[in-house]
């Protein structure tokens, strides 16, 4: 499918957002191998960063703003440290060499990245050392500048179990909402959505299990929590990427309805899409209706009545009812839905203008 070559790109790398060019592929080992010397950071220059951290129930989300210019293309390498100056270790989605590790861009002098508390290996509560080396490649170099660092306390809650499923839950959250927009659900666009999460993110059988649990059962959140942990916990996955998730899963069974566009729109400005540019948004995820003459679609004139207009939509919905197209074609009842959706946004469309 169209959106699954974009999302896979993004969620391969969702826990530690991919490298950031050549850059960490040269300089990430060097950085990671010096978090066990005696003093790291001898030499280098400690920049001036003011730090952020927001706390959800998975973990903390650190924002990072610096107070002086940074050269356009350098990164953060955030690396974690106990008492004694050894890395702390971390599951392979969140680490490198065993290490836990995070690199992320440097953009308008912020740096964003999530660490999820139980992908973190370590034996007891307490404050670590979270330590912040900023990179930056020269165009022509062969070796990556250290630019400086800054350490910062980093508190830890006792340790929990790691599982991928949980800290998937708020990206499930929005498909889960967008596949029962209208009070239903669809077996159809449940396998899309399991086989994009199962393939996506490599889940082991136990995963898989829990995932179809989390599946069945009702999102314990609203499009906006979800959206804002979905924007935290995973920096490599971009708005529209997540929305083109979004907009194939509300195609599983043809034209999305009213209230699945409705959800979209609502999901897209609480991941950051400012209101004014939904028409564009709109435009690209091909979620623009298609109907261009409701009326003309329910057989009826600009004058009926409100009981002409309920009577012209059961009679066109009749001759689509899934048990009337069951033996036909799978083309033929692709075709049927698609018409069901048209159908009742003509009839909701001419139901507005005739109130």
């Amino acid at each position: 499918m169209a959106w699954w070559a974009k999302l896979i790109g993004g969620a391969a790398g969702y826990a530690i957002a991919g490298p950031a060019g050549g850059i960490i592929g040269l300089a990430l080992g060097a950085v990671a191998d010096g978090a066990i010397d005696d003093d790291p950071t001898k030499g280098i220059p400690v920049l001036d960063i003011e730090s952020r951290f927001i706390e959800d129930d998975f973990g903390r989300f650190v924002q990072l703003f610096f107070q002086r210019e940074v050269p356009n293309g350098a990164v953060i390498v955030a690396l974690l440290h106990d008492g004694r100056g050894r890395p702390l270790r971390a599951v392979d989605a969140f680490a490198d060499k065993g290490n836990f590790v995070s690199h992320r861009a440097i953009e308008r002098g912020k740096s964003e990245f999530y660490v999820p508390f139980s992908a973190l290996r370590y034996r007891r509560p307490g404050v670590y050392t979270l330590m912040v080396t900023v990179l930056f490649m020269a165009p022509g170099a062969d070796q990556p500048t250290t630019l400086g660092h800054k350490t910062f306390d980093f508190v830890l809650p006792p340790p929990s179990s790691w599982s991928r499923v949980a800290f998937l839950e708020p990206l499930m959250g929005l498909c889960l909402a967008i596949l029962r927009a209208d009070g239903g659900s669809s077996q159809r666009g449940e396998k899309i959505v399991q086989t994009f999460f199962t393939e996506s993110f490599e889940l082991s059988r136990s995963q898989r299990s829990k995932l179809k649990t989390l599946m069945k059962s009702e999102p314990s959140g609203d499009l906006q929590s979800f959206s804002q942990a979905v924007v935290r916990r995973m920096p490599a996955l971009k708005p529209m990427d997540i929305l083109a998730l979004l907009t194939e899963v509300a195609r599983c069974d043809g034209m999305p309805t009213r209230e699945t566009r409705r959800r979209i729109k609502e999901i897209a400005i609480y991941l950051g899409i400012p209101e004014n540019r939904w028409t564009e948004v709109e435009r690209k995820l091909d979620l623009q209706t298609k109907i261009a003459d409701p009326w003309e679609m329910l057989g009826i004139d600009r004058t009926a009545t409100m009981a002409d207009i309920k009577k012209a939509y059961r009679t066109k919905l009749s001759g689509l009812h899934p048990d009337k197209v069951a033996r036909m074609d799978p083309e033929i009842q692709d075709l049927a839905r698609t018409r069901t959706v048209e159908l009742r946004e003509a009839y909701e469309t001419v139901l507005e203008q005739a109130q």
